[in-house]
């Protein structure tokens, strides 16, 4: 029951009318913010991500599908690595060998340490599981947040959960808002 527990926080927008901002070093030390022209009109998954959470290492290869499967449609996918210690000289080097070990298409910045997530997303209530989606409209709203991942080995949940994550991101996509 603990694992499905988790999934069940209702992580949710303290102002569902104001958009979701993030502003985070990559892995190569250069600023990315949800302001960059890149993300103007599109849609957004943010996610929460770690190198020790293996249920983000489940979520990974799926987040390259869909942005393989939906970047020439409009879909942008940035994670927002929270490590342990919060160090960047050590925490940096292990969301590199992440993002390597599973061929990541898009950005990885750099969050801090878990301790660093209350912080990094304010404007969140009831964050607590990794990883987290966060599904934004091409008007920069948060449409959709989900909390946890069921990989592989949950069997009939994993393919269950991948295509319901997969026809809302079909969905935003649809609506040119």
């Amino acid at each position: 029951a603990g694992a499905a527990t988790i999934a069940r926080i209702s992580t949710r927008m303290k102002n569902p009318a104001e958009p979701f901002r993030f502003s985070l070093p990559d892995l190569d030390g250069k600023t990315v913010s949800s302001t960059d022209e890149r993300f103007k009109n599109k849609v957004v998954l943010v996610t929460t991500t770690g190198s020790w959470c293996p249920n983000c290492h489940d979520e990974a290869p799926f987040l390259n599908e869909l942005y393989e499967r939906y970047h020439a449609a409009g879909l942008e996918i940035v994670s927002l690595g929270f490590e342990y210690t919060g160090d960047a000289k050590r925490d940096v080097p292990q969301l590199k060998i992440f993002a390597k070990r599973h061929n990541t298409q898009y950005p990885i910045l750099y969050a801090g340490s878990t301790d660093d997530a209350e912080r990094v997303l304010a404007q969140l209530e009831n964050f607590g599981a990794y990883p987290t989606t966060i599904f934004i409209g091409r008007d920069g709203l948060v449409k959709k947040i989900h909390a946890g991942f069921e990989g592989p080995a949950t069997g009939e949940r994993f393919t269950k959960g991948k295509a319901e994550l997969e026809e809302a991101v079909k969905e935003l996509l649809k609506n040119a808002e």
